[in-house]
């Protein structure tokens, strides 16, 4: 058993064990597990239509977005992003929704890392 020096009442730095910042908030630099997206192909979303997922949700250049698609057409399903999970499900919704709106089947999933 391991014992513990109480903080100084007068020192700022130490912080409670709830995981909390000093006044109570939650800890905003804890860091969710992270996630890959994973694009996958069919046969009716035009490339032009994931190059625009790619560099308007997840941010690539054209010359990346191209290359990716491109390995999409052969692969069948690429890895298209490693993010934190919240970071992930927010860029999958943005993404499943316009797929919807434009009426493409275009599926993206969420992969937990092991």
């Amino acid at each position: 058993m391991t014992s513990r020096v109480p903080p100084d009442d007068n020192d700022e730095t130490s912080a409670p064990e709830t995981g909390t910042d000093f006044n109570g908030a939650e800890d905003p630099t804890v860091i969710s597990a992270k996630v890959r997206i994973v694009f996958h192909d069919d046969d009716q979303t035009p490339p032009d239509f994931v190059y625009y997922l790619l560099e308007t949700f997840l941010g690539y250049d054209e010359d990346a977005s191209r290359e990716l698609v491109k390995r999409l057409g052969t692969e069948k399903r690429v890895l298209v992003a490693e993010l934190n999970a919240t970071a992930a499900e927010l860029a999958m919704q943005r993404i499943t929704r316009t797929a919807k709106q434009s009426g493409y089947p275009f599926k993206a999933t969420i992969e937990h890392q092991a």
